[in-house]
């Protein structure tokens, strides 16, 4: 199996640009985004709300790709992440599949 996952972390501020982007990505048959509560010891980036809450609201994508893919995603990620921060890491899998 040469599938991996890829997970991204990044702001609000990219967030349509990277749905855009991987939507636009015509090998892969899609992924998932959700928001989660982000915390760091860098707590100098965040605005005033997010400094009192100890948390920044962010987004997660979570990208099923084969190994091929990857440097041509990352490319492309990349290029949305000028604007503000992304983080990312990648984890090959050793089974995936569905039900029904």
């Amino acid at each position: 199996m040469n599938e991996q996952l890829l997970t991204a972390i990044f702001s609000d501020d990219i967030k349509d640009e990277i749905i855009d982007t991987l939507m636009a990505l015509q090998g892969l048959s899609g992924f998932s985004l959700g928001q989660i509560d982000g915390y760091s010891r860098q707590h100098s980036e965040y605005d005033l709300k997010e400094q009192v809450a100890g948390y920044r609201r962010m987004w997660r994508a979570e990208i099923l790709h084969r190994q091929e893919q990857e440097r041509e995603l990352l490319l492309a990620l990349e290029g949305t992440s000028k604007a503000s921060h992304l983080r990312y890491w990648v984890m090959p899998l050793t089974v995936s599949g569905s039900f029904g």
